[in-house]
């Protein structure tokens, strides 16, 4: 049987299937110049695929790719696909702001005019084109609509068949937090692409969360990192040229870390933003029976610290830390970090922080044989342990120890490899490698609990900085005098035979 003769076999139905899927998939554009045969470049293709894989469950996606991969071809080819083959649906654009989507989609007529010519047969006419809500009406009764998460008093109210968030670094946070409960009315599969963010990006720790949270759902959500050279278009001469230059500028403003986090996609620690640059795993953070062994022989000699940074609403955070009085090193053998807020009360969180303690001093007493503190803002904590548990935690005293300082004494322990972390530390080590300057170059006020527990050991140990290289100096001099021995004239024996020690003791004048 020829194709001819199949195709009349089709139903109508059918045949406005392979109409849409061949109008979709035309090569177009940049794509014809290296001789792609379908409209999207084959890395856009493979990650779609388990969107599209009806034996998975996969409905979500969360795409971190470098720039110029071609996340906007991709975007719009998930929204007019899914708004051709779902009559009826209700597919959204989402963009930082508004005038971001307008300005990437609509203005330059990219999305209305995404199938060329072939666009007109799918539209309403006449007013299939609605300018000022940036909305384009099908003739099989869906739409598609650019809208800003700068708008996000209207997020509840909509109901999606299928969203994209595109730069979803860049969102209002409130956004999500507004639209989100209306995919579960559709399932509607939600679709986030784009770069990812740098050090102290305004919308950085829910970016982050949801990415976790898809990584950690790998059933429902697929997750990739794709860089810019996937995209065989950046291997043509004129666009190569051109990435190549911007890659030069920033390497010579010294930004590597950006050039690696916007072309490879990759997340490198440092940075300009980076408040602790000096943190390195690989010099501070050890196994936790490593540093167990190493203080073994000194429990009752070191100096033992639980120091709470609580919270109900974020997070409670606690540090239990070791310090050595007389080398002064400090071992940050553990860490509470609860987010289920049932699980922050007094009550519930107290016996956990005992039990960690006793974990790293066995036998001992943690209301004889420890310092404890709190921040003294959380004096329902200080308060309700004490009349609980009897014991009692000193407030920390924040008015006369500046977050700066503490900050910098912080970095001068880390520079001088006096902090030595338990790989327990999870989130501690997480915290110091990401914490990064804010978009205004102030010092950030959030996701810094631990961070907070270790600036109030700090203060609670009274740890001095320049009695430390003091000592470190001291230390060095000794060395030094003690390696030189060997060339002196007092160990040398036969000088030291010959020479006279009385000889110009006497010398001087008595007047």
């Amino acid at each position: 049987m020829s194709k001819e003769d199949k195709l009349h076999l089709l139903s109508q139905d059918e045949h406005l299937y392979l109409q849409i899927m061949e109008d979709l998939n035309k090569p177009r554009g940049d794509g014809l110049l290296v001789g792609l045969e379908t409209r999207l470049h084959q890395d856009q293709i493979d990650q779609l695929k388990p969107l599209y894989d009806k034996s998975n469950e996969i409905n979500s996606m969360f795409i971190s790719c470098g720039r110029k991969w071609g996340k906007t071809e991709e975007v719009g080819y998930i929204l007019w696909r899914h708004a051709l083959l779902n009559p009826g649906s209700a597919c959204y654009y989402v963009g930082p702001e508004a005038t971001h989507a307008r300005k990437i989609l609509w203005d330059n007529q990219r999305i209305q005019k995404f199938l060329g010519n072939d666009t007109k047969k799918y539209i309403k006419h006449p007013y299939g084109i609605k300018d000022q809500a940036m909305k384009i009406i099908l003739k099989n009764g869906s739409f598609i609509q650019l809208v800003g998460s700068d708008n996000y008093s209207v997020a509840n109210g909509l109901t999606p068949h299928i969203a994209v968030y595109d730069e979803f670094k860049a969102f209002n946070h409130r956004w999500h937090t507004e639209f989100a409960p209306n995919r579960a009315a559709k399932a509607a599969p939600l679709i986030i692409i784009g770069t990812k963010p740098r050090a102290g990006n305004k919308n950085m720790d829910q970016y982050n969360e949801i990415m976790e949270y898809a990584q950690n759902n790998p059933k429902e959500w697929y997750v990739a990192e794709r860089t810019t050279f996937d995209n065989p278009i950046n291997h043509l001469p004129a666009q190569k040229q051109v990435i190549n230059q911007e890659i030069r500028q920033l390497i010579a403003r010294g930004e590597e870390d950006v050039v690696q986090l916007e072309y490879y996609s990759k997340v490198i620690r440092g940075g300009k933003r980076s408040i602790f640059p000096m943190f390195n795993p690989e010099d501070h953070i050890f196994k936790h029976s490593v540093l167990k062994e190493e203080i073994s022989k000194d429990l009752k000699r070191l100096e033992w610290y639980l120091v709470a940074d609580p919270g109900t609403v974020t997070c409670f955070g606690a540090l239990i830390v070791a310090l050595n009085p007389y080398s002064k090193q400090i071992y940050i053998m553990d860490e509470i970090y609860e987010t289920n807020q049932a699980d922050t009360s007094t009550r519930r969180i107290y016996p956990n922080m005992e039990g960690r303690c006793l974990d790293a001093y066995p036998g001992s007493s943690v209301d004889d044989d420890w310092s404890k503190t709190a921040d003294e803002a959380a004096a329902w904590f200080i308060n309700e342990v004490m009349d609980q548990y009897g014991v009692y935690f000193i407030p920390t005293n924040k008015v006369h120890n500046k977050k700066e300082d503490g900050i910098s004494l912080i970095k001068d322990q880390l520079i001088h490899k006096l902090v030595k972390i338990s790989d327990r530390c999870t989130n501690l080590a997480n915290e110091m490698s990401k914490y990064a300057l804010d978009d205004r170059g102030g010092i950030p006020k959030k996701h810094d609990h631990l961070i907070d527990c270790y600036r109030y050991f700090n203060g609670a140990s009274n740890y001095n900085m320049h009695e430390v290289l003091e000592a470190v100096r001291y230390r060095s001099e000794r060395s030094t005098i003690r390696s030189g021995r060997s060339r002196s004239p007092w160990n040398d024996e036969d000088e030291h035979k010959d020479h006279d020690w009385m000889k110009g003791i006497f010398d001087f004048d008595m007047d």
